[in-house]
């Protein structure tokens, strides 16, 4: 009995990371480039212990959804989205590189290009930097940006191999000790940003599902507990 209530335990704790992870989905719904989060329960050595409880060992792996999200116009020429796989790369204020689909540009005032969390956009040959007189800005479908007449940088896009583990870091960007290779045939797309893959009405109803079973593993432990405390009074008056 006291390993049904360890089970009920373990699940509302499970219930409750669920919960967590889907609130952060949701969250994000709007966010441009966030991929949402998504888990897989692998249950190991189930066997029947000698009160006839099931017993196993559950390991909980999460990674993010590689699906890509829709795309918006936003005709502004520095939201930029890729419209196949593969990332932008950007630095943070450590120097640290990130990957990321979030292609949102604004430039700094000295010209560099940094996305809404303030990571530098990087290029083929380093930071991307715009001169500040100006002019009509243009990028075309390999990561060309013109400025006026002038010529300032390429986006740089890489890929990774299938199997490469990503860390989520901030947002929509993720970390990796993984080595990317070049696009070869980047699809960029200026004036266009790809949105969260957040489905807003599934997170939803997941996060129904989880609360009832949450509420049921709650009224199991109940249970259970209050039989116990009968079996103890009754066990006090022999």
């Amino acid at each position: 009995m006291l390993l049904r209530l360890r089970n009920a335990a373990a699940s509302m704790s499970e219930m409750n990371r669920q919960q967590e992870r889907t609130a952060n989905n949701l969250a994000n719904a709007n966010t441009v480039g966030f991929r949402r989060d998504r888990t897989f329960t692998d249950v190991l050595s189930r066997r029947i212990d000698e009160e006839g409880n099931p017993v196993s060992q559950r390991t909980a792996t999460q990674w993010s959804d590689p699906q890509r999200g829709a795309f918006e116009t936003t005709g502004n020429p520095l939201d930029v989205a890729l419209g196949g796989e593969g990332f932008f790369v950007v630095t943070d204020e450590a120097g640290a590189t990130r990957y990321t689909r979030a292609g949102r540009l604004t430039p700094t005032s000295d010209g560099t290009l940094v996305t809404p969390d303030g990571f530098t956009m990087q290029g083929t040959d380093g930071p991307l930097q715009l001169p500040t007189d100006g002019g009509p800005i243009a990028i075309t479908a390999d990561g060309t940006i013109t400025v006026g007449e002038q010529e300032v940088g390429t986006l740089r896009t890489v890929q990774f191999a299938e199997d490469t583990a990503f860390e989520r870091l901030d947002g929509a960007t993720f970390g990796t000790d993984a080595e990317p290779e070049p696009l070869d045939a980047p699809d960029i797309r200026s004036g266009v940003v790809e949105m969260s893959n957040v489905n807003p009405m599934s997170e939803m109803t997941d996060m129904i599902t989880h609360f009832r079973l949450f509420e049921s593993q709650q009224k199991m432990l109940q249970t259970t507990d209050q039989a116990l405390g009968a079996v103890t009074r009754d066990l006090g008056k022999f």
